[in-house]
């Protein structure tokens, strides 16, 4: 399969289930690999992600339901429910955080820069994030990038005793694929590049 073909085959897939396709194992070695070889500028190495699998990865939309509860009204919340027991359906989920303090000390290093370190741990982020995404649809696990945040940070870091310097960026759930959604509709592409001689 090439890249480009990768590319096409990663979705946002809802329909997942306990069941992957490959060993624990190696999904680990895969998150392992591409957390390590994920480009950052300045090689400032600032992504961390927890994996969340089975009990844990429940726990945590048990968290975020519960949170939810407090905000949406109760007559307003069963697709609410219903989106939260499908996501607890799933294998697990990454949770991605940025170590802010590698940010700070590298806006004190690099003053010339400090107003653009978090711009660039944000790109680094979204290249992390994709690279999983990608590595993900390339063994035929499903994914999803969810953003709860910042509702869920404070149960979530107390719950998994995380430092107070990491910030969560995103959730990705991730499980065996039980239905391919429908295709996005794209824009003409020519919209979108141009070329210059």
């Amino acid at each position: 399969m090439s890249y480009i073909d990768i590319i096409k085959q990663r979705r946002s897939v809802y329909d997942l289930h306990k069941h992957l396709p490959i060993s624990e194992n190696k999904l680990m070695r895969i998150l392992e690999d591409i957390i390590t070889e994920s480009p950052t500028a300045f090689n400032m190495q600032s992504s961390h992600v927890i994996v969340l699998m089975d009990g844990q990865h429940e726990r945590l939309w048990n968290i975020i339901t519960k949170t939810l509860k407090d905000v949406v009204p109760s007559d307003k919340f069963e697709p609410t429910q219903k989106k939260m027991d499908m996501f607890t359906n799933a294998k697990g989920t990454l949770l991605f955080f940025e170590n802010t303090q590698i940010i700070e000390q590298l806006k004190i290093d690099y003053p010339l820069y400090k107003d653009q370190f978090d711009n660039f741990a944000l790109r680094s982020m979204g290249i992390l994030q994709g690279n999983i995404w990608n590595a993900l649809a390339e063994v035929e696990i499903g994914a999803s990038l969810q953003h709860y945040n910042p509702l869920i940070d404070a149960a979530v870091k107390e719950e998994w005793d995380i430092p107070e310097y990491y910030q969560l960026s995103a959730q990705m759930v991730f499980g065996g694929i039980g239905s391919i959604p429908e295709p996005k509709e794209k824009i003409d592409v020519h919209t979108r590049i141009n070329l210059y001689k």
